[in-house]
């Protein structure tokens, strides 16, 4: 029996609302979705808080789209951005996601710049004291989250973001974390497309939450520099995304796949064209 790619996109297929101007209407993007039969959408913060949580709750239900991820907690390292955990888990617990992105932050801040937390010694990064306090604050959040009944997706964040973004770098290290409780992890392939264990894991881990996707823009030493559509498919530094999409679609859970890209790497791409051709946009590419 021939596999039906399109049947499993119907189903599976979410897109992160990362990607939506701040400068358009957020409503407008709850349209493009529902008018092009997206059943799934990731929400980061500052979206649902533009839209209203009750609001986009109510808009959400009517059109019986389903939320699979809110972005996100964590940022441990960074005093702004730790301070928001609390909104983002009292915005979990009206839209019910399947998952809360863990972003650990950098050993060197966050998106910020460098925090008053920052810590060195002769200039040599603490690392292991960073990541050592990382870790018990980590091991607190899963368990507040699990008094809410709300699941954390943790994300591996590519070694080349250790200094800003997140210095739990491998899958490896984050199963670690999820290993003894009930909360799992999030797979971007833009931060995970070298890990060794990438494979393995989509095909079969009951830890595998969500597998994010997008391809990614190399600078001339083929070092990632952002995030780019799926609509450039004979560039040949393309990811091969039919294979760890295909991963997802031949496994016996509800495992999505979510779309993430940001505003700032699509620049002059519609958003909205980007949206109505994503799923011919993927099928192509089987």
């Amino acid at each position: 029996m021939k596999f039906n790619y399109r049947d499993f996109l119907d189903s599976k297929l979410s897109i992160n609302s990362y990607m939506w101007p701040r400068n358009i209407d957020p409503f407008e993007f709850i349209e493009t979705i529902i008018k092009s039969g997206i059943k799934n959408i990731g929400l980061h913060a500052d979206f649902i808080e533009e839209f209203g949580v009750n609001k986009l709750k109510q808009e959400l239900a009517l059109n019986r789209i389903n939320v699979t991820s809110i972005n996100s907690v964590g940022y441990f390292t960074d005093p702004y951005y730790f301070k928001q955990n609390e909104k983002v888990l009292n915005f979990a617990k009206v839209l019910n996601p399947e998952l809360i992105c863990v972003i650990s932050g950098g050993i060197m801040g966050g998106p910020n710049p460098v925090s008053n937390e920052f810590v060195s010694t002769g200039n040599k990064l603490l690392i292991e004291n960073i990541r050592r306090d990382t870790l018990n604050k980590i091991n607190s959040l899963f368990e507040k989250a699990s008094k809410l009944n709300l699941t954390l997706g943790i994300e591996p964040i590519g070694s080349w973001e250790i200094l800003k973004k997140g210095h739990f770098n491998s899958i490896s290290s984050c199963l670690k974390l999820v290993k003894n409780n009930n909360h799992k992890l999030i797979i971007d392939l833009y931060h995970s497309f070298t890990d060794i264990d990438l494979d393995t894991f989509v095909k079969k881990s009951p830890k595998l939450g969500l597998l994010q996707f997008s391809n990614v823009k190399f600078d001339e030493n083929f070092r990632p520099t952002g995030r780019k559509s799926i609509n450039n498919i004979n560039n040949n530094n393309n990811l091969e995304l039919s294979k760890y999409m295909t991963y997802v679609f031949k496994r016996n859970d509800n495992t999505k796949l979510e779309f993430e890209i940001f505003n700032t790497d699509i620049k002059y791409e519609n958003p909205k064209l980007i949206i109505e051709s994503l799923k011919d946009e993927i099928l192509s590419l089987f």
